[in-house]
């Protein structure tokens, strides 16, 4: 199978830069899977859990949002934030997560910014959602 590079850059951190086959993540439009010589595409990314296929292999992270660019054979992703399974706080994770639902179902706050409750409810989730993956 035809490999391509790849880079996640945070700002703490280069989170992975290597050769792989395949990245599925979760974007603006969609749940989308890139493989080597994609067309060039750039687009907005969602918080989620990525899955990187590398030599018949899966890795799985989260990833707290960002931008990611596609071009010349190669996969550019700046995100807010990316952890591996083993890294979350799995504890921490699900608090946040409970918090992020009880904001959202609370009677009409005038002062809650539901898109920013809505986006640290999709990194809980995510977060959560990882502890799956520390098995593999």
């Amino acid at each position: 199978m035809s490999q391509f590079n790849i880079e996640i850059i945070t700002p703490e951190r280069s989170f992975f830069t290597d050769e792989i086959d395949a990245i599925s993540i979760t974007t603006l439009s969609g749940r989308i899977q890139i493989l080597a010589h994609h067309i060039p595409y750039a687009t907005g990314i969602l918080p989620g859990v990525i899955k990187i296929r590398q030599n018949d292999k899966v890795k799985y992270a989260t990833i707290a949002g960002g931008f990611l660019e596609f071009s010349s054979n190669k996969v550019t992703i700046l995100a807010d934030s990316a952890e591996w399974p083993e890294e979350v706080d799995i504890k921490r994770a699900e608090d946040a997560l409970n918090r992020a639902k009880q904001r959202l179902s609370a009677k009409k706050d005038e002062s809650l910014d539901k898109k920013r409750a809505q986006m640290a409810l999709m990194r809980a989730l995510a977060r959560s959602k990882i502890s799956e993956f520390k098995k593999q």
